[in-house]
């Protein structure tokens, strides 16, 4: 491989890709939306056992620690399903994007490289903060310090994949990049991204706690699960509304000739754009009713329409990758086997 004098990504690898696009396209898309449900469940669900924990603390909320042990177990489930989800995804666009994410990676290297140790530290954190529940109820400082340990560990963590992804769209910015804390605020979309996957996660981990809670109640009334069907649905509406700031916050962050492929420039893109921009006021009105009144009916429609929105908007992260990185497929294509 050898870097081409008038452009900032290296050719493409001597090897075929083995297949063609719109299998990896589908791939990417489907691996993506299923490996980021659960990392919302992981991430959210840390932090809002922590809250409820303190929850608990300051007002001897017993049910409220309740729920936050519950959520607590949740997690110690999903994280391990998190992980195994995330090597598909991540394997494909490590094949079909090579000029462009080996390069973003080796930029910024060493904290790439620190993403395994520091999710065993989180989990192993988590662990202890799971386990020890009952024994140190009289030692509550001790035990929720693991609990936001490990939950910190988990925010920070999205931010080194994010800052990879928008790393590898602007080659051009490469020059010069100083390593990681460096790139946090060398590319123009990274803490946008974040605050668009961060009320993602909440909303998601809302609906999770709504749907968890009515199910648990079918087979014994607890106050526990009055709280997290509670909790759930104000949390999924809440978040689904700060999504209406984050996704236009992020949108306008994009360069001028990505944003305006989705503001009219191309049908296609404005309308998958429009599409998901509708289904999210129809998902709010949904939420809104549900909070005002439980009903199995809403929570369907809500939860189709969510996970409508999340495959849409899975398929415009890939456009946006697409277009971003048009230029310089041009100048060093990829190569597939026919």
């Amino acid at each position: 491989m050898y870097i081409k004098a008038d452009s900032p990504v290296p050719n493409d690898l001597g090897l075929a890709i083995p297949g063609n696009m719109p299998l990896f396209e589908v791939l990417i898309v489907i691996g993506f939306i299923l490996h980021l449900i659960y990392v919302n469940i992981v991430v959210a669900g840390s932090v809002n056992a922590v809250l409820l924990e303190i929850r608990g603390i300051l007002k001897r909320d017993k049910v409220a620690d309740g729920l936050a042990l519950q959520l607590a177990t949740l997690v110690s489930i999903h994280k391990s399903i998190a992980v195994v989800l995330g090597v598909a995804p991540l394997l494909i666009i490590s094949t079909i994007y090579t000029q462009f994410f080996y390069p973003s990676t080796i930029l910024i290297g060493k904290w790439w490289l620190m993403l395994i140790p520091l999710l065993i530290i989180s989990f192993l954190l988590l662990y202890v903060y799971k386990f020890t529940w009952d024994k140190w109820q009289d030692r509550k400082k001790l035990h929720l310090s693991f609990g936001i340990a490990g939950a910190i560990i988990l925010l920070f963590v999205p931010l080194l994949f994010i800052t990879n992804v928008a790393s590898m769209l602007h080659p051009e910015l490469w020059s010069g990049s100083k390593g990681f804390f460096d790139s946090l605020f060398r590319y123009p979309t990274i803490w946008q991204r974040y605050f668009h996957f961060m009320a993602a996660s909440f909303a998601i981990i809302g609906m999770y706690m709504y749907g968890w809670g009515r199910r648990k109640i079918r087979v014994k009334d607890d106050p526990v699960y009055r709280l997290a069907q509670t909790f759930g649905k104000g949390s999924a509406f809440l978040f689904t509304l700060l999504q209406l700031i984050a996704g236009p916050f992020l949108l306008l962050s994009m360069s001028s000739e990505v944003r305006s492929s989705f503001l009219g420039g191309s049908a296609f893109h404005t309308s998958l754009l429009v599409v998901s921009v509708t289904l999210a006021f129809v998902l709010i009105v949904l939420l809104f009713r549900l909070y005002k009144a439980d009903s199995r009916k809403l929570f369907i429609s809500s939860a189709v329409v969510l996970l409508v929105i999340m495959g849409l908007m899975s398929w415009i992260r890939h456009e946006v990758r697409e277009l971003y990185l048009a230029p310089y497929m041009e100048q060093a294509p990829r190569s597939f086997k026919e």
